[in-house]
């Protein structure tokens, strides 16, 4: 198993501080990622712990340049609110500048309200979230030729795509969503399933659904996962508890088919969120990483 970190760039202890110590306490500690938050527009019902929050792409960037080795990435781009040729721009940029470090979670989306914010359509969605990712593959394996697409949403003809990414066809591109829609969009379209604090019966539910799709092709099953000392409310799946309890929490997601774990850190403070990040390092990550990964 892998293991990335969720930056607090969101919520009452967001600071640029706070984010590069956490991305460079991450890399010293040997997590292959670390990983920013999505969302643009909410409106202030909605917005709860989002309200104060770092837009991803550029700190994603920033980030680019303050750190050596540790991947960085995105949990989750709400794709169809965006044009997806900027998107592609922006992320191969950003690849370049990383030395090809970055990866993309990408998704759907849930607020109606940020869609309308930002005069995007949110009854179809869907189906342009499913035309975006390939307008993103398009123009990143395009290599040095102009780069053309027609469908129903986007439309362009030979664009200059320069300079390529680093990574060879771009970064690894996963899709966030728990359904099961989200999870056949990714199988179809992407290079991995990115889901959200999921049970392990409910992961094996619905990779066993898509099994037949895999063909043995690489894909990489994620889950960005919240991780406390004590019980979260309104988080039953969190992993929490002692070192023990949460290896064997993750060890149940893991023989459920989980290859990669995205942890969010609860923590009152930044001095805390280390110690945390340190301690599942030490204790946790080793065992998990002994584990042989299990044949879908």
């Amino acid at each position: 198993m892998k293991f990335g970190v969720v930056l607090p760039s969101y919520g009452p202890q967001a600071g640029r501080l706070a984010m590069l110590d956490t991305a460079l306490a991450a890399e010293q500690l040997g997590y292959e990622s670390a990983w920013l938050t999505d969302h643009l527009a909410l409106s202030q019902p909605e917005a709860g712990e989002f309200g104060s929050l770092f837009e991803a792409v550029t700190s994603l960037a920033y980030l680019a340049g303050a750190t050596g080795r540790i991947r960085l990435g995105i949990s989750s781009l709400v794709l169809p609110q965006r044009n997806p040729l900027e998107v592609a721009k922006q992320i191969a940029t950003a690849d370049l500048l990383s030395g090809g470090r970055v990866l993309l979670a990408a998704g759907i989306g849930w607020s109606k309200s940020e869609y309308r914010n930002l005069g995007s359509s949110f009854s179809d969605r869907a189906a342009r979230m499913d035309e975006a990712i390939k307008v993103l593959r398009t123009l990143w394996r395009g290599g040095n030729r102009p780069v053309s697409f027609q469908g129903r949403y986007y439309a362009f003809e030979d664009v200059v795509f320069q300079p390529s990414t680093v990574q060879l066809g771009g970064p690894p591109l996963w899709v966030g969503g728990n359904s099961a829609a989200a999870l056949r969009r990714a199988v179809l379209l992407a290079d991995g399933w990115h889901a959200n604090s999921l049970p392990a019966a409910a992961l094996v539910a619905r990779l066993a659904a898509v099994k037949p799709l895999l063909a043995r092709r690489p894909f990489t099953v994620s889950m960005r996962i919240s991780l406390a000392r004590q019980p979260i409310a309104g988080q039953e799946n969190a992993v929490q508890g002692s070192a023990e309890q949460v290896t064997e929490q993750l060890r149940a997601l893991q023989v459920a088919g989980l290859e990669y774990a995205v942890i969010a850190p609860v923590a009152g403070s930044q001095a805390e969120r280390e110690r945390l990040l340190a301690g599942f390092a030490r204790e946790v990550m080793p065992v998990l990483r002994e584990i042989p990964k299990e044949t879908r």
